[in-house]
């Protein structure tokens, strides 16, 4: 069935997060909204569904045949049947103590559903044994899938999927939305991932601060400058390709400017962009349509130094579980150096991330940090050695306390470690994380920040202690493309002028192809393969790096 959305808008306290959309999404076909966060993707998918916080403005139409979604406010017997959502992360839309059998139950009388559970299973590509699991035992991979599953219960007609792959590694992102595309129904796939979604859609629609800035059909060739920013902004697994990024940030709410949204934003601005709102003809919305010349990721200029942190023969066993989650890892980073660890989940990686933070004692192996080990050190002689490592948390969402101000969130590693000079050092570190150092920042909540403003400060609070490495742990997985590159950049920085030697784990190889001078892959607990990035990306020599190198 149709759905038909006409001049739908969502005004929150007077501004419009979504601004007179119009867009179709036919039966069977897949439509792709691209934006960045703020961008009003995910207000306009909430409308869709009754979803909208009290207070929120509707206006416009959704129309699913006859039923305008935009105008219900008795949902009973509509959400989960004619229109149903797969949830962002996976575990928020599965009950904990509840296994799969339970909750799949619940759903199918709730909607009235005919399907069997083991069914409903095997649609997703899961098995049956899996009706018997509860989700903290299975893979994020799997869960999604479940969370797929929940929401087909009701056999809507409508699928929407909000950010369905964020967190997941490159391999099992492309499952889900061969997973999702396959599943012959109308689907909207709210993304922030323009290269890794659009395969899969027939069209594509970008949106900008609230407007729709382009929409095209599968195979065609980009056109709008932001579109082509958000592409160059993605980074490839050929080093090549350079890796760009969209400098500034996509206005706040009620803040637009007058002419075209993105201008300010854009290379190829005009005046008539800065005056002018472009319609939307023929899929497009730009007065001066083409590609642009953006800020590209800086690569290292200087050769590393000497030894900073050692990792030899780690080992570790989880007894509970009887996982042997890492067999004998080497691991070596110098100063002035970025050392990326990639694998998918399960890899070892965080495991081996925590070992190097002291956090976990290895079953065996040593590390050594700036010449003294961790591993043979207990209470403050541990913590001591442990302020000279500083982390990046994954979610800047939830790494931050919401009730502390900016410089308060900076300063708490100076106050625990009981150090002198806290104000310097706390405006030294905002100014090498790429931030403000004003008063009206500092007295900022995490709420009050974007998302890279957020993940900056988490940077900014791992350097207070002038650390001699940086480990990020999946430090942008959850940020926008554009956004990604501008974190990298910061990063290299670090590197380079005060020679901090970084780790950077992630499961997107491309990412660590264009930002790091070498490549260290797990699989399985082990080290597969390991080299420069140049000749790691030009010539692999493992199956599993060639497979990731071809996502």
């Amino acid at each position: 069935m149709t759905l038909t959305i006409n001049e739908l808008s969502v005004s929150y306290h007077g501004h419009a997060a979504v601004d007179r959309v119009s867009l179709e999404i036919g039966e069977r076909e897949v439509v792709a909204l691209v934006g960045e966060s703020g961008c009003g993707k995910t207000s306009l998918a909430r409308a869709l569904l009754g979803l909208l916080p009290p207070g929120a403005q509707v206006s416009g139409s959704a129309l699913l045949g006859d039923d305008d979604l935009a105008r219900r406010t008795d949902w009973a017997g509509v959400r989960g049947r004619r229109v149903a959502i797969v949830p962002q992360g996976a575990m928020t839309g599965l009950s904990p103590v509840h296994k799969v059998r339970r909750q799949l139950e619940e759903m199918l009388a709730l909607h009235g559903g005919t399907a069997a559970p083991a069914d409903l299973l095997d649609r997703v590509g899961l098995k049956t044994e899996h009706l018997g699991c509860y989700p903290h035992e299975m893979s994020g991979g799997q869960r999604q899938r479940v969370a797929i599953a929940l929401a087909l219960a009701g056999e809507p007609d409508l699928l929407v999927a909000d950010e369905p792959t964020t967190g997941l590694d490159a391999i099992i992102q492309r499952q889900v939305l061969t997973l999702l595309s396959s599943l012959g129904i109308g689907l909207l796939v709210v993304s922030h991932d323009l290269a890794a979604i659009a395969p899969y859609a027939d069209r594509v629609a970008v949106m900008y601060a609230g407007r729709l800035a382009e929409v095209r059909q599968k195979g065609a060739p980009a056109r709008h400058p932001y579109t082509l920013g958000l592409l160059t902004a993605t980074p490839a697994t050929d080093r090549e390709v350079p890796w760009g990024s969209v400098p500034g940030a996509a206005p706040a709410l009620g803040q637009a400017p007058d002419g075209c949204r993105f201008a300010p934003r854009c290379p190829r601005a005009l005046e008539i962009c800065r005056s002018e709102q472009p319609p939307l003809v023929d899929g497009l919305a730009c007065h001066n349509p083409g590609e642009g010349a953006y800020p590209l990721v800086p690569r290292a200029t200087v050769p590393c130094g000497e030894t900073a942190a050692r990792l030899t023969g780690i080992r570790h066993v989880y007894e509970r579980r009887g996982v042997e989650a890492l067999k004998g890892v080497d691991l070596e980073v110098c100063t002035g150096e970025i050392v990326g660890l990639v694998g998918e989940s399960g890899s070892g990686k965080s495991t081996l991330a925590r070992i190097t933070l002291g956090l976990i004692k290895p079953t065996a192996g040593r590390v050594v940090i700036g010449g003294e080990e961790l591993t043979a050190r207990k209470g403050r002689a541990l913590r001591r050695i442990q302020q000279r490592v500083g982390f990046v948390h994954q979610d800047p969402y939830d790494s931050l306390h919401p009730g502390m101000r900016v410089g308060a969130l900076v300063g708490e590693p100076l106050v625990l470690a009981k150090a002198g000079d806290r104000e310097r050092r706390v405006l030294s570190a905002l100014e090498a994380a790429g931030l403000p150092c004003d008063t009206e920042f500092l007295r900022r909540y995490p709420g009050q920040l974007s998302g890279g403003q957020r993940q900056r400060v988490s940077i900014a609070r791992a350097l207070v202690n002038d650390p001699v490495l940086l480990i990020a742990d999946e430090s942008t997985s959850m940020l926008d493309v554009s956004t990604r590159a501008g974190i990298a950049t910061t990063l290299r920085a670090l590197a380079t002028e005060r020679g901090l030697a970084v780790v950077f784990v992630t499961h997107d190889l491309g990412e660590a192809v264009q930002s790091c001078d070498r490549i260290v892959v797990l699989r399985g607990g082990e080290v597969v393969e390991q080299g420069a990035t140049a000749d790691l990306a030009r010539e692999p020599a493992h199956p599993y790096t060639r497979e990731l190198l071809n996502l």
